[in-house]
């Protein structure tokens, strides 16, 4: 594979499109011999294609790993320092630690900086806690950083769309479909006690003093389904679409809609209420925990980006975006108890776990400090394969199931890389038309988030638990659902009051409206 265009002959330089890449196949013969002596991380495949990219459009976006000096000390230390529990003050030294990993980050990407100067690029992200930064980068840039020894991974960084609301299921055919009963009625109020909560709250474990951070198109604050709860806003946007106008917003009103003629653009607030929302009639999985919202998507205008006339203009999600979201739950965790961070969101057909991308290492500092990140497997209907991210070993990646314990017609399905199952069809809850609107919806994305409230119950019942262990209650005491794709194999779906008793012992005594007696 040549390192130039397709379209361009192997010497002839004058049809490269690009300026830059002329001087500098000028300057060094070829880019091959450019990239001839790298350290190795981008003289492969991978930075042949960013460059065919950069050459075509003029720039890629990429996001590159650092070597940072003592990376794994440094990232040890400050994980050490896990989430705040309610009532309880800041741990001492947390702030110290994170700063160290922070500044060690920053130090390596100073140097990374100062070395592209002079080549077309620009700084997007720089991560906080994990060793990455975002940018876009040129030809010269991206010849520049294959030969930096402070780069040592590089991945493109690409925008990903919402994991859409499936209008009708039975559109999706799987080898035993028929089987799929979709409900009728609205389900929300239905699904929270079909997965256990209801016999949760009677134990008293209502959520109450966790927060679950939902990174999604962000929240109507103002919706009824929403009252009296404390939500905390941030906005990421690539495009420089928050509400100040810049790629980053925080404070009140910060994770706001975008317009209604933006496809995709009240999903947030659906999730949101199905994770912890309460109107005093219909209520989410956790319904007195608290949202952090961050809004993490950029508005898209053609339908080559969209993907079809018939949704766009539409929203969509730059991969660093993500990741500086996953970055700004991490720092929080020492101010606010949060249980767990919801993503429902992503794309792609995934056969095998995808731990080379960036977002596992947000993923991995988030559960060493006892957040769980929820993660929808996708809507495609695939038997063997599951979208990214939620392909991360390390996350809790969620298939959806009817309110009759079958798997949904459109559930992406993978025996190894789907952990546990939700109710995901026909999930009633808020929307963003106006402060009293509710649809039903059918998505995995309506799975995650009543795991993602689970996990804030669980936390409250053991607010030391760790992922691991929250993850073994749920399966060792969930509903088996088998598969539609065939084979017999199946996977748990989730029995949040059964995983409570695992955890906090055989001889609880629940007496519904009082917290749980724990006979000696």
């Amino acid at each position: 594979m040549k390192l130039v265009s397709s379209r361009t002959p192997a010497y002839g330089f004058t049809h490269i499109v690009l300026l830059v890449s002329a001087m500098i196949l000028i300057l060094t013969g070829s880019v091959c011999t450019a990239l001839a002596q790298t350290s190795g991380i981008a003289s492969g495949d991978r930075i042949e294609q960013l460059i065919d990219i950069a050459q075509e459009k003029g720039s890629v976006r990429v996001i590159i790993k650092l070597d940072v000096d003592g990376i794994d000390a440094l990232t040890a230390a400050s994980t050490q320092f896990k989430v705040k529990k309610p009532g309880l003050d800041a741990p001492q030294g947390a702030a110290s630690a994170d700063l160290a990993l922070k500044q060690a980050i920053s130090s390596r990407a100073d140097t990374v900086t100062a070395a592209l100067k002079g080549t077309e690029h620009k700084i997007n992200w720089v991560f906080s806690s994990i060793p990455y930064m975002a940018l876009s980068a040129g030809t010269d840039a991206l010849i520049e950083m294959a030969n930096l020894p402070q780069v040592i991974g590089i991945e493109e960084d690409k925008p990903q769309p919402l994991i859409l609301p499936v209008e009708d299921p039975g559109t999706f055919i799987k080898p035993l479909t028929g089987q799929t009963r979709i409900p009728d009625k609205p389900s929300l109020d239905n699904t929270v006690g079909i997965i256990g909560a209801e016999d949760a709250w009677n134990m008293g474990y209502t959520g109450q003093g966790w927060y679950v951070a939902v990174l999604d198109t962000g929240i109507r604050r103002t919706h009824e389904f929403f009252s009296g709860k404390t939500i905390v806003e941030k906005c990421y946007s690539q495009e420089g679409d928050c509400p100040n106008g810049q790629t980053e917003d925080q404070g009140t009103g910060s994770a706001a809609h975008y317009p209604n003629n933006y496809f995709g653009w009240d999903h947030g607030t659906h999730v949101a209420g199905i994770a912890a929302g309460n109107n005093n009639s219909l209520y989410g999985v956790a319904k007195d925990a608290d949202i952090i919202a961050v809004q993490v998507f950029s508005k898209f205008e053609s339908s080559s980006d969209c993907g079809s006339p018939s949704i766009t203009p539409c929203v969509l999600t730059w991969d660093s975006d993500q990741l500086k979201g996953l970055d700004y739950v991490y720092g929080l965790r020492s101010t606010y108890s949060i249980a767990s961070a919801n993503m429902s969101l992503g794309g792609g057909a995934y056969t095998d776990f995808c731990d080379t991308n960036s977002r596992k290492a947000a993923v991995d500092n988030l559960r060493s400090v006892g957040i769980a990140t929820a993660i929808a497997t996708g809507n495609n209907g695939y038997c063997g394969a599951v979208g990214a991210p939620s392909c991360i070993s390390t996350c809790i990646s969620v298939g959806a199931s009817t309110d009759a314990d079958v798997e949904t017609g459109f559930n992406n399905w993978h025996e190894t890389l789907l952990r546990l199952f939700a109710p995901g069809a026909s999930i009633y809850s808020a929307t963003g038309d106006s402060n009293t609107s509710y649809e039903s919806w059918n998505g995995t994305s309506m799975a995650t988030p009543h795991v993602a409230g689970a996990w804030a119950l669980i936390k409250q019942a053991n607010p030391s638990v760790t992922v691991g262990d929250a993850l073994s209650a749920f399966e060792s005491t969930g509903t088996s659902i088998v598969t539609l794709c065939g084979g017999g194999a199946s996977r748990p779906r989730i029995n949040v009051d059964d995983a409570i008793r695992e955890l906090v012992g055989a001889n609880t005594v629940i007496v519904p409206g009082m917290l749980p007696l724990i006979l000696e």
